[in-house]
């Protein structure tokens, strides 16, 4: 659990170091949509460390429209 951790750390500060001053300079608008994207990707992360099989997106899409999928893919004719 530690290396994942520090692998999820050290793949955050890669991705989000050059943006820092940006950040600072942003509007509130910007700071929302940031944050609209760092609650999926803080839970994502936190998923991965814990190694824990809680819902994610494939879960979440395969219930919503996984039946008019399948439907569509039979109508088709491809194999599954």
């Amino acid at each position: 659990m530690l290396e994942r951790a520090i692998v999820l750390l050290l793949t955050g500060i890669a991705l989000f170091a050059p943006f820092t001053a940006r950040l600072k300079r942003s509007t509130p608008r910007e700071r929302w949509i940031l944050a609209a994207f760092g609650v999926p990707v803080a839970y994502l992360g936190l998923m991965y460390v814990a190694d824990a099989e809680w819902v994610n997106l494939h879960d979440l899409v395969n219930g919503s429209i996984g039946r008019a999928a399948r439907l569509l893919v039979t109508w088709l004719g491809q194999p599954r």
